[in-house]
């Protein structure tokens, strides 16, 4: 049974039991202050908010946003938990049964002897300590009994007779040498589990804990009008100060509890002690909901990080089964890994941990903060960590999805019986052999986009010279930004004409090439034209210059190579060549005015109308993409000053010294940089013809659109590998006329030995990549600023070169727009 000192019915052993209302709440939890009036008195309150998580851990599982309870909170909150055991306990065994909730009566009694036994634990320690005493007192109890005695005193020592002290004694035993801290946690724990949310602070009034229940006899007439109890003027209590009043005073029914952790009811209130807090009870309210939504939303967190982390648990049980199929089966698992972060659209290095959830505010009880405020915040902060729960939640099961797709994919290619002898056949077969297997069946189209084996067979093997133009322009614009650039150019362009269409549907760029249609002909005519007559651009005259040399024999053709070395353009109508070409110039620096005009783009353009029979739309599309394409860098070699150029120096001669080092060392003896035979090979990609024939160089062009600048350089150390016997034999005067007086016959100009010689070594991307930055270390100011400033980074808007052309400002390239003539 209870102690007697906790059973007195003055309330001056409950005089210090704070109510919910004023007392101090020292949690790990947010908090606002404010006040109500009850009783015509103000009574201060302060509200203590749920905790918001200040992170959730990475990537999963998500740990509970609740944090665990600090030393300095267990001791507060043991008192409050014996405060409302002693108070709710104390009312029902002193004929204030009514004044408690019955539910809550009914689980206190059930732990009553265990509560006791932790709470005599805490207060005078182990039950061992105190053994003598106790079994003195009980011996002294039964002595003084007169009625039935236990034959067997000893049985009563140990409780098997005793109900009330031998089982809390019993409960006292078990808790042996637990040490107070741990004993008060305990405490706790048991009210948390008969009693779930006793310490959350409720968003409804709470009963006063101090009163008693007031009997009926007791008051002969209402406490607040004073009116005498008659038949028909009944008794009524207020179950806010369990007061008597009449039926008048006590008219009002307002949501309250009568005690912590007991559920809210209806229960009659004395009409003026509701009255004076009707104005804030839109304030009330609005507090409530907040509390309400809020506990909600902490709620799906933590609901969406189990459900999260048992679905992350499955999935990856699957990937770690599939990635042991896969290598069983011999597939390249860490390829694998890279595709699927391809696939996801992140780099390597973008990890799930770099997702933070924002912190959470910490709130001190202020008399100058309105309570709504700090709950809409941390309102809007636990919204944030749901969001923040929710991406981070999303993100990891669709990369877990994608890995399980990818794995399925490899292991069915692996499984499917056919595939080998496909990867066996495919190297013997043209490229516009793959093109119409591809469209034989479904299962050969999705192997041969799997694989991509249109871009190493362009590479690999020859292929019809119609075919060309359209597998070059589809395997540039293949880059996402790339293609946007040139559509959203021909649609600027085209929506200045005045053209109309026999078709009623808007013209669908992103679905036809410019070889497909007259509109890409007519943009670019378009472009011609406001470009306007010869001589009124800024470069026209350089430009002419350079087709005249471009039509011609260079001054080291004509003295270097054999008399029979045949002009690459000879035999042609040169006049009309030369206009087309003048026309592609002109109207790629107008729309690139940036760039402007660079010596190199004649050989290249003129190379590229050459491939497409002369047809100047396809060859301007087809240079414009290849300039806004980030894998060739066509913008920063040809921008004024020419930056990429020192850096493809320097990359050069780096490879050599690693794959040639005899031919570097001739070149260090001989005081010959290889600067000297690079710069026609860079500046025009070996489209001058000065070292290789215009069919090798078509070949060296394939590969340059499928690889990018590493077949570049793969050819310079073929070539430089062929001939360096007779590299190491000349002087620095002959070492700059091997390039030139090659014989015609020589086996390294054959098309398909060059590009065999070429792929036979194996410059990477990684491999260049680590030079440049090993020029950015060494020339820091000489590539990383002039880069920087170039169409696709640099965000300010170059000045006009002309007055019909206006460049767009951005971060990225994007198309002219041309401007209405004035």
């Amino acid at each position: 049974m209870w102690p007697p000192a906790l059973h007195r019915r003055d309330g001056r052993a409950l005089s210090g039991i704070p109510s919910l209302y004023n007392e101090p709440v020292a949690r790990d939890t947010c908090h606002f202050a404010g006040s109500a009036w009850y009783r015509g008195s103000q009574l201060e309150f302060s509200w203590p908010l749920p905790a918001v998580p200040s992170t959730l851990a990475s990537p999963f599982p998500f740990e509970c946003p609740v944090a665990p309870l600090p030393h300095e909170v267990v001791a507060p909150r043991y008192e409050r938990a014996l405060d409302l055991v002693t108070t709710v306990l104390n009312k029902y065994y002193n004929g204030s049964h009514r004044a408690v909730d019955r539910n809550v009566v009914k689980v206190l009694l059930q732990e009553e002897d265990t509560l006791f036994s932790i709470q005599c634990h805490i207060e005078q320690g182990p039950a061992v300590i105190h053994r003598e005493k106790k079994e003195s007192d009980v011996r002294e109890l039964t002595s003084q009994v007169t009625g039935h005695v236990h034959k067997a005193p000893w049985l009563s020592l140990c409780g098997a007779y005793l109900p009330g002290p031998g089982a809390v004694m019993r409960q006292w035993d078990k808790l042996g040498e637990m040490d107070q801290r741990a004993a008060m946690l305990e405490y706790v724990t048991v009210l948390d589990r008969v009693l779930p949310g006793w310490d959350d602070q409720s968003e409804y009034p709470l009963a006063r804990q101090e009163r008693f229940w007031k009997e009926d006899s007791l008051s002969a007439t209402c406490s607040g009008c004073h009116a005498p109890f008659t038949v028909q003027n009944r008794r009524h209590h207020c179950r806010m100060c369990f007061d008597i009043f009449c039926h008048m005073c006590s008219a009002s029914e307002v949501d309250l509890l009568l005690c912590r952790g007991a559920a809210p009811h209806k229960y009659r209130v004395r009409k003026l002690e509701m009255s004076p807090a009707a104005a804030v009870t839109p304030g009330l309210a609005e507090v409530r909901r907040l509390v309400l939504e809020n506990r909600r939303i902490k709620g799906a967190i933590q609901d969406l990080a189990r459900a999260t982390e048992a679905t992350v648990a499955s999935k990856a049980a699957v990937v770690a089964e599939l990635r042991v199929k896969a290598a069983a089966l011999g597939c390249d698992v860490a390829k694998l890994d890279a595709l699927t972060v391809s696939k996801l659209g992140a780099s390597p290095s973008r990890s799930m941990e770099e997702l933070k959830t924002p912190p959470a505010h910490k709130f001190r009880p202020s008399e100058s903060v309105e309570a709504c405020e700090q709950l809409r915040l941390a309102h809007r902060q636990l919204g944030m960590c749901l969001k923040v729960a929710e991406v981070r939640a999303k993100k990891t099961v669709e990369t877990l999805t994608v890995a399980i797709a990818v794995l399925e994919d490899a292991i069915r290619d692996k499984s499917i019986l056919w595939h080998p002898i496909a990867a066996g056949a495919i190297p013997y077969l043209s490229v516009f052999d793959i093109a119409a297997l591809s469209q034989t069946c479904w299962h050969f189209n999705r192997y041969i986009a799997t694989h991509d084996l249109l871009r190493a067979s362009i590479a690999s093997k020859a292929f019809p010279d119609c075919f060309r133009p359209q597998m070059w322009l589809s395997r540039i614009c293949s880059d996402a930004d790339t293609n946007k650039y040139i559509c959203d150019l021909a649609e600027a362009l085209t929506s200045a004409l005045s053209v109309e269409y026999d078709s009623d549907q808007a013209v669908q760029w992103y679905s036809i090439m410019p070889k497909s249609s007259p509109v890409w002909a007519e943009a670019y005519a378009l472009i011609v034209e406001r470009c306007g007559p010869i001589g009124t651009l800024e470069h026209d005259k350089q430009i002419i210059a350079d087709v005249d040399r471009t039509f011609g024999r260079s001054a080291v053709r004509k003295t270097k190579r054999r008399e029979r070395q045949m002009d690459p353009y000879e035999g042609l109508d040169r006049e009309p060549k030369k206009d087309s070409l003048i026309n592609v110039l002109r109207a790629f620096t107008s729309t690139n005015s940036t760039v402007g005009y660079c010596q190199g783009m004649n050989f290249l353009a003129a190379f590229m109308l050459a491939n497409v029979s002369w047809n100047e739309a396809q060859a301007f599309w087809l240079i414009a993409a290849m300039a806004v394409a980030p894998k060739y860098e066509i913008m920063d070699m040809y921008k004024p000053g020419v930056p990429l150029l020192n850096l493809r120096f320097y990359q050069l001669h780096m490879l050599v010294k690693q794959w040639l080092p005899e031919v570097h060392a001739h070149f260090e003896n001989q005081d010959f940089h290889v600067s000297m035979c690079a710069s026609g090979w860079f500046m025009t990609l070996f489209t001058n013809f000065d070292t290789l024939p215009p069919d090798a160089v078509t070949r060296v062009m394939d590969g340059f659109v499928v690889h990018g600048w590493k077949m570049i350089f793969r050819v310079a150390l073929a070539l430089l590998e062929y001939l360096q016997p007779e590299i190491l034999k000349a002087d620095f005067e002959a070492i700059f006329d091997i390039f030139y007086n090659l014989d015609d016959g020589a086996l390294i100009l054959h098309p398909e030995f060059l590009v065999h010689a070429a792929n036979k070594i194996k410059v990477t991307n990684s491999i260049l990549l680590g030079l440049q930055e090993e020029y950015d270390e060494m020339y820091p100011s000489s590539l990383g600023v002039e880069l920087a400033s170039s169409p696709r980074h640099d965000p300010v808007a170059p000045v006009p070169r002309l007055p019909l052309l206006q460049m767009t400002p951005s971060s990225e390239p994007r198309p002219d727009t041309i401007c209405q003539t004035t």
